[in-house]
Order: C-alpha cells, then structure tokens, then sequence
C-alpha cells in the first residue's frame, strides 16, 4: 500500500472493516511470525472472544483447539516459507465453543517491495448447509484433497471414485455444485495454480514442471496455460520474478 495513502489515513489500513459487514466470512493478516495482524469481527465471534485485541498477536495454534489449530498454523507456517497458496479449499473448522463448520479457504503470502516474505492474508467463506449435508462436503474434501495430491497423475474420474467411494455422477454434481465448474475444469484450475507456484518459487525446467502438473510433455502445458493464464509459462516466470 502506498505510504502516501496510510499517512493521510493516520492510521493502517488492514481490510478488516470492510469484511466486518460480511457475517459468512472470516478474515485475517498475518504477520511473519503467523500471529494475527489484523481481524474481523466474523472471526472474533467464531472463536468466541468478543474484542478484536483479544486475537491480536496470538497463532492459530493458541486461538484453536488442537489439533485444528496446529494444523491451520502449520498451513500459514508452510505459506510464510514460501510454500504454495491455498485457494478455494475445503476444510471443516471446530471452533472453541464446540461449533462446526465447512468453509472454502484461501490464504496467500505478502510480500514487501523487495519480494521477501513479510505476512500473509486470507479469508475462509462459510459453505451453505442447505445445499450440501455434512456427509456430502466430506467425502467432497477427500475427493478435493486426492486432487491436489496427485496433480502428477491422469486423475480421470473412474480413479477418483475408486479412491473416494463416490460415484463418478457423485462428484461431477458436488464439484460442480460448490465451484460452478465441471471436475475436469476443476483439475485444470489446480494444476495451472501448482504451475504458477513453481513458475514463481522454483528454478524448475518448464518441462519438469510439466511432468510434475500432469502433463505428458512441456508444449501440451505451454498450450493449456496460455489458454488459462494468457500468457506463455516463460512470460509468467519473467513477470513473477519482477515483482
């Protein structure tokens, strides 16, 4: 943010006003340390405190239960390292007061003038119960997370079912319930995300990038990204490492 802009506003500027309006939301800024920066009140009320300051300075690991809030520390720590962003994914959070709830996450890192890593910001955004019963964003999350682990593979949907024990038809309708998209689309999201996080963070060869996203050969993931990123791999990189 232009320093300008902060001093004429004598005071800092973190977002967190904005998405005080917004109840399904929850928002946080996270300083290098992974403690909280910034908060709104959605947040302060899932946790059951009652002031902003009462999270201020403290790790997800000393707001939530273990082992939830080790794990979502252990997430900001991996981003604070330079570790992938989190977009879009679907966890379960247990709050202190015994509540739970589904919520899509995003979380990625700041970044300073120079490119080091300073923070972090991110928001979790409820998912509507009405649509999907508990069981159903279950298994959904099991499905979610093969994906993302084995973006090296051919995922095709007969494989994802074996190993989630849905039926194909099954996961067509969840995914494109929650996200708007088709699971094939979905798979492209995620491997063009894994792809700019190796663009941006790695000296990888764009061909071992390839192979490592699943695709058979590095022009195959050169055609897919520009037709997703409008862009060559190679003019992302070159971008990227201006920043």
């Amino acid at each position: 943010m232009p320093r300008e802009l902060n001093e004429s506003l004598n005071r800092p500027l973190g977002g967190d006003e904005l998405f005080d309006e917004i109840p399904d939301t929850t928002y946080f800024v996270k300083d290098a340390g992974a403690r909280y920066h910034f908060v709104n009140t959605t947040l302060v009320g899932r946790c059951g405190k009652t002031l902003k300051s009462d999270l201020l300075g403290k790790t997800a690991a000393e707001v939530f239960p273990s082992p939830l809030g080790d794990e979502f520390e252990g997430q900001d720590r991996r981003i604070l390292e330079g570790g992938a962003a989190i977009r879009s994914q679907l966890e379960l959070h247990i709050y202190p007061d015994g509540r739970q709830g589904w919520c899509l996450t995003w979380k990625r890192a700041l970044r300073d003038e120079e490119g080091k890593i300073v923070g972090l910001s991110g928001i979790s955004r409820d998912v509507d119960g009405a649509k999907s019963s508990p069981l159903d964003l279950e298994a959904l999350a099991k499905v979610l997370n093969y994906i993302r682990a084995h973006l090296d593979g051919p995922l095709r949907l007969g494989e994802l079912a074996e190993a989630t024990g849905l039926s194909t038809y099954q996961i067509s309708q969840r995914i494109e319930g929650l996200f708007g998209i088709s699971t094939k689309q979905y798979i492209t999201r995620c491997r063009i995300e894994a792809a700019c996080h190796l663009l941006e963070s790695s000296d990888k060869s764009l061909s071992e990038i390839a192979l490592s996203c699943g695709y058979s050969d590095q022009s195959s993931f050169t055609r897919q990204f520009g037709k997703v990123a409008g862009m060559t791999p190679k003019s992302y990189r070159g971008q990227a490492t201006k920043i």
